[in-house]
C-alpha cells in the first residue's frame, strides 16, 4: 500500500514505488488522480471500434 506524505501546505499520496498519484489540497479531501494510458491499449480500442463499426455497417447494408 502507499502512504500519505505532508508536502508543503498539502498532503500527497505516494505508492510504494515513490510515484505520487493523488494530491489533497484541503481538509475536504478533494484529490486529483493521475495515470498515464498505454498506447497499445488505445490502438487496440480504436481497432475494435473500427471493426465493430464495419461489422454493423455490413449487417445493416446487406440485410435490407
Amino acid at each position: 500500500m502507499g502512504q500519505f506524505i505532508k508536502d508543503g501546505k498539502h498532503r500527497v499520496y505516494q505508492q510504494d514505488d515513490g510515484q505520487t498519484t493523488a494530491w489533497f489540497f484541503n481538509d475536504k479531501e478533494i484529490f486529483e488522480l493521475s495515470h498515464s494510458g498505454s498506447t497499445v491499449y488505445r490502438r487496440v480500442f480504436y481497432v475494435l471500434v473500427v471493426l465493430g463499426t464495419l461489422y454493423l455497417t455490413g449487417v445493416f447494408v446487406f440485410n435490407h
